[in-house]
């Protein structure tokens, strides 16, 4: 099973629209155009910045399970393990840390509770937690934490240069 939150997507990528609007508005404020390099940039700092920040914490977390592995997308690292390898943390085996062998507490980022939570964030954390309660055996592929670089790190560009541009002299 895969679980992404659907409300918290909707508004992140609604977000995301509105960002790109924002640059394209900036970009053409005046009617003038860009003037030189360092406008563009300028122009593009704050809404490839936000823009990066949305993919990261609401379009790109989430969760998926099978009968053996789990695989955990947070926001800038990536968790594999098979589920022999978890145990539940927090209330009685209720919350929703996981205890990973070797790794030690993972929170999984898309099934945190949220004002965006609802019946099937529960479900998913229902099932997720039967799974890991089902799961029997021993392990027989290490766990994996790696840190996630993607495409969309490349929208940091423009805000890096921005702080490069005011602090020369």
């Amino acid at each position: 099973m895969r679980y992404y939150n659907r409300p918290v997507r909707r508004a992140s990528w609604a977000i995301v629209a509105v960002m790109a609007a924002v640059a394209v508005q900036f970009l053409h404020d005046g009617g003038g155009g860009p003037r030189d390099v360092w406008d563009v940039v300028l122009a593009l700092a704050l809404p490839c910045g936000v823009t990066w920040v949305l993919v990261r914490t609401g379009l790109t977390p989430y969760v998926e399970w099978d009968e053996q592995r789990l695989t955990v997308h947070n926001p800038f690292l990536r968790y594999e393990a098979d589920l022999a390898d978890v145990r539940l943390l927090g209330r009685a085996g209720k919350g929703g840390a996981l205890g990973v062998e070797g790794v030690g507490t993972v929170l999984p980022w898309a099934m945190t509770r949220s004002v965006f939570d609802g019946q099937r964030a529960e479900r998913a954390r229902r099932e997720l937690r039967s799974a890991v309660r089902r799961a029997t055996g021993t392990a027989t592929a290490p766990v994996r934490r790696r840190l996630r670089v993607e495409w969309t790190d490349l929208l940091l560009l423009p805000m890096l240069a921005a702080f490069v541009w005011a602090f020369l002299p």
